[in-house]
């Protein structure tokens, strides 16, 4: 048996793959959609389980991350020239 994930681009192909179910050659699931608030939920939970972080560490990641942004950019402009 092979799993695959179609996505269903009109009616008539939905329709023929309920035809196919029906005669037993395939089997259809829908697929679960979870919901904004148990995403929210999911990544509250996995918060908790991570280390506290200092105000420190915090302003340290800012600059780490302006400083990057600022070299990626002026390398851009030097090419262009």
């Amino acid at each position: 048996m092979e799993t695959l994930e179609v996505d269903i681009l009109n009616k008539r192909a939905k329709a023929i793959l309920a035809e196919l179910a029906a005669l037993g050659l395939i089997s259809v699931r829908p697929q679960k959609v979870r919901s904004l608030s148990q995403v929210i939920a999911d990544v509250q939970r996995n918060a908790k389980k991570l280390p506290p972080i200092s105000q420190e560490e915090i302003m340290a990641e800012v600059k780490a991350v302006r400083k990057k942004s600022r070299n990626a950019a002026s390398r851009k402009a030097q090419v262009r020239r």
